[in-house]
């Protein structure tokens, strides 16, 4: 049940007084670079929807100190298409898109990772249905994957049951003052509030006050067009690229934005150097300019997603050519495939070609080249292996075979070496059976290589005789409870949910850890251990006190008012102290039992 927009009022209305009470001290969680543009992430979800908040970011009085929602580790928001969701609901229309542009660089059963560079990288946890692969090109507002149900797909451990579907997302290095379609997420340590601020409005965690995803609009800077190279971006609803173009002479060119994702229609507008537009064409825009500093803009006509953009002198436009066709980003030791595609092939056709690669061989290695049907079945191939930053690949069609139409004439694989940008262009000198080879235009392409790691969490971690080496104990509460382990810098190691009597058992290396029993409006306990190899050490039992709904670690009269404000509800789950669906004067009295209890239990 949504919270009351009168009470949600009163309660950020006390919060905020208290705060101002209180000496002003900003979170510092020591970002590591400057903030990113301000319009350069979205909302990680559907552009045009709401969805609401429901945990923020944290100091260690709600979560342990290895917690990625704690804004010393860069923090982390929990967000849910709508207040009422329970677990088990459908969630196959809840998608959950890229924040920004990236490469996706860590993958697991249930979440995955995007660098969006510059040292930006975007998580998303509790995920179903991906829609994505390890090492794959995203652009912003691409869907993911939906958010599981809980269900049909588990939540990511160690996830607290009764839990609901939603979206855990977090931004490295911090996400404290970044800036997400327009709302700035601000944090204050001493209050532990987190609030989310857009033009005169506040949401603070679980208010049920939607969030719409409408970003500002964002006109990204790209570099400088060069003729005959084909370059890449991506655009969306909000998103528009902007390239600078020197010409320094009277030019007659044409520029052609081809779409690579389905269903975008790329507008080319051309403006000057003040940013006044002086043409425009979707697809492809054919003009004659004098001398000077130009833009390029590519927005969507149509839909979103990738283009390839290539700039050529309008003399030449119906001239055959080869282009490279490669990825714009790879990762050091990724291997991608390279097409090397034959156009404008005249109606006579083609009954040779030989390609000329050259390559930078400190930034690329060339490997497994094979020939298409282009020329016909059977095609002749004669390959010079790569040598000397260079490789020749000559195909001629058999038993009078030739190439008649456009398309690839042959594909090799390229490897990252190292950290760069580099063009990939290849020649060709063609025959129409004249016993001539002549030359075509030819078009490259321009390839970074980052050195974003890619990496499989899911792999199994190896055996270190943990398996052998336990603890055990029994924890009392009405609610599930989980046991967490943290070594003495206070990182975590493991967690487990108790079974519905309260016991538990976990394995650990052998050593000494701090203990955390946690459960959903409860103060949590804390205790020391000490693990012995091959042993299995007990805790004693405790019971978890109830009525801490707000988890401020005090039972206090704020705690009976969420209570009051959601009487006959289910929702917020902290509140339901008896784990019985229903909000009511019997949570009440389980809070009654503990009042003005506060503080961590000592666990001993």
């Amino acid at each position: 049940m949504m919270m009351k927009p009168k009470y949600a009022s009163y309660l950020l209305g006390l919060l905020i007084l208290f705060s101002s009470l209180l000496p002003i001290k900003q979170a510092q969680a020591a970002p590591l670079l400057d903030l990113p543009p301000f319009d350069m992430f979205q909302l990680p979800w559907e552009q045009g929807l709401s969805w609401v908040t429901l945990d923020g970011l944290d100091n260690g009085t709600k979560r342990g100190l290895a917690s990625n929602h704690n804004y010393l580790n860069g923090g982390a928001v929990d967000f849910t298409p709508r207040s009422d969701i329970r677990e088990g609901d459908d969630t196959s229309n809840y998608w959950v898109t890229a924040a920004a542009a990236g490469t996706v660089i860590e993958m697991g059963t249930c979440h995955l990772k995007i660098d969006h560079s510059n040292g930006w990288i975007t998580e998303y946890q509790f995920l179903a249905n991906f829609q994505v692969a390890l090492g794959d090109a995203v652009y912003r507002n691409q869907r993911l994957a939906i958010i599981a149900d809980g269900i049909r797909d588990p939540f990511c451990p160690p996830a607290l049951y009764p839990d609901i579907p939603h979206l855990h997302f977090s931004l490295r290095p911090t996400m404290v003052d970044a800036s997400f379609s327009g709302w700035n997420v601000n944090y204050d340590s001493i209050t532990n509030l987190t609030t989310l601020v857009k033009e005169g409005q506040i949401r603070i965690p679980y208010d049920g006050n939607p969030f719409l995803n409408i970003p500002y609009l964002q006109i990204a800077m790209r570099g400088a067009l060069d003729w005959n190279l084909l370059y890449r971006g991506s655009l969306d609803a909000y998103r528009y690229e902007r390239w600078t173009l020197q010409l320094a002479d009277t030019r007659s060119l044409t520029l052609t934005a081809t779409p690579v994702t389905a269903g975008l229609e790329p507008l080319i507008v051309l403006l000057d150097e003040n940013g006044v537009e002086l043409a425009q064409g979707i697809g492809t825009l054919s003009t004659t300019q004098p001398a000077g500093s130009y833009f390029v803009q590519i927005q969507p006509q149509t839909r979103q997603g990738f283009y390839d953009l290539v700039l050529r002198d309008s003399d030449t436009l119906l001239d055959p050519y080869i282009a490279v066709i490669a990825p714009a980003n790879i990762n050091m030791g990724e291997t991608t495939s390279v097409e090397a595609y034959l156009g404008n092939i005249p109606v006579e056709g083609y009954t040779s070609v030989e390609i000329t690669c050259p390559y930078d061989s400190a930034l690329l290695s060339v490997i497994t080249m094979a020939a298409t049907d282009l020329f016909g079945t059977d095609p002749v191939i004669a390959v010079s292996a790569p040598e000397n930053e260079s490789f020749i690949f000559a195909i001629a069609g058999s038993s009078g075979q030739k190439a008649l139409q456009d398309g690839t004439a042959f594909t090799f694989n390229i490897s990252g070496l190292a950290v760069g940008q580099t063009t990939l262009q290849c020649t060709a000198r063609i025959s129409t059976g004249s016993g001539t080879l002549l030359d075509i235009i030819p078009i490259g392409a321009s390839i970074s290589i980052s050195d974003a790691p890619i990496t499989n969490p899911d792999d199994p971690p190896p055996d270190d005789g943990a398996a052998a080496t336990f603890l055990a104990g029994q924890v009392l509460a009405s609610k599930p409870v989980t046991i967490a382990l943290y070594d003495l810098g206070n990182n975590w190691i493991t967690s487990v949910s108790a079974n519905l009597d309260g016991t538990f058992q976990l394995g650990a290396s052998a050593g000494t850890y701090t203990v955390l029993a946690s459960a959903s409006g409860f103060l949590p306990a804390r205790g020391a251990a000490t693990l012995v190899l091959g042993q299995t050490t007990t805790m004693p039992t405790i019971a978890l006190l109830a009525g801490d709904i707000d988890g401020n670690l005090v039972i206090d009269q704020f705690d009976a008012m969420t209570i009051g404000m959601n009487y006959n509800a289910s929702f917020p789950d902290a509140a339901d102290l008896n784990a019985d669906a229903t909000i009511n004067v019997l949570d009440l009295e389980a809070l009654a039992a503990n009042y003005r209890a506060s503080g961590v239990q000592a666990w001993q």
